[in-house]
């Protein structure tokens, strides 16, 4: 009985430490046990443009002809399937918009090639303005991305690539595209992987804490990748709740010993 008893407790103590802990699945927890509403100021990163960014830029003057280059209105009125496919992996601006080439230059119907790599949003419309004021004078100049494009893998439900037509995304909006994390994904040790224009930087986000909604990764950017690792529990072979990794162990335990006994009545 003695015996018996060891082992129980030892499946306990090993169901125990093989489930995840719920506390390593809640998101934007507090150290403090009760919380006051707190108000967290951004720390927005002011976001430049890069090569292969995409850019929405709209021009209304009084001349007739210069709008439909620039509207593509026909194009868009003829791409609803396009268009319908953008949430699946389809990009609705990399046919419509204007990508910034190698050469860090967009080009504009009738007006030409614009160089706006490495300049914020708002200096890309001035920039573009200048030349726009050279050919009309009277206009409407509307200048943003053409969507958000980012990345998820590792322990995401549906990992892939993902456009979010909206002019700022969160990061939890960015999860929650993905289909939300696994039960094993680590969520206080996210990868974001980002671009920057001397290169690439990779930060570690901790997704449980709600400090991080007044980080400058609370906000993705363009061409930004999110990975999640799994935790230690995944390489156990156990289950994810305490229930699950009694069941296994009480299936594997029972399979071991029929085994055994029927060798031993051989």
């Amino acid at each position: 009985m003695k015996r018996i008893f060891n082992i129980a407790l030892f499946i306990l103590a090993l169901s125990a430490t093989s489930c995840v802990p719920v506390k390593k699945m809640i998101y934007l927890q507090s150290d403090k046990e009760a919380v006051p509403v707190e108000v967290f100021e951004y720390q927005k990163e002011n976001y430049r443009l890069q090569v292969n960014d995409i850019l929405d830029v709209q021009i209304r003057s009084m001349n007739e002809e210069a709008n439909n280059l620039f509207s593509m209105s026909a194009a868009r009125q003829n791409s609803q399937a396009m268009n319908a496919g953008v949430q699946g992996g389809g990009d609705l601006y990399y046919m419509t918009g204007y990508t910034v080439a190698e050469d860090g230059t967009i080009e504009l119907p009738f007006i030409g090639k614009v160089k706006v790599i490495g300049l914020s949003l708002s200096e890309a419309k001035e920039t573009i303005d200048n030349e726009v004021s050279k050919f009309f004078k009277t206009y409407f100049l509307q200048v943003k991305l053409g969507g958000i494009r980012f990345s998820t893998i590792g322990e995401f439900r549906l990992t892939g690539k993902y456009v979010i037509l909206q002019n700022q995304v969160t990061i939890y909006e960015a999860i929650a595209m993905s289909g939300d994390l696994t039960a094993l994904a680590n969520r206080d040790e996210i990868k974001l992987i980002r671009q920057y224009p001397n290169g690439t930087k990779v930060h570690s986000i901790n997704l449980l804490d709600q400090s991080i909604i007044g980080s400058p990764y609370y906000f993705i950017q363009p061409n930004d990748v999110l990975y999640a690792e799994p935790l230690p529990q995944k390489s156990y072979g156990f289950g994810v709740t305490g229930a699950q990794t009694l069941s296994t162990i009480v299936t594997s335990v029972s399979s071991t010993v029929a085994l055994i006994l029927t060798l031993l009545a051989l």
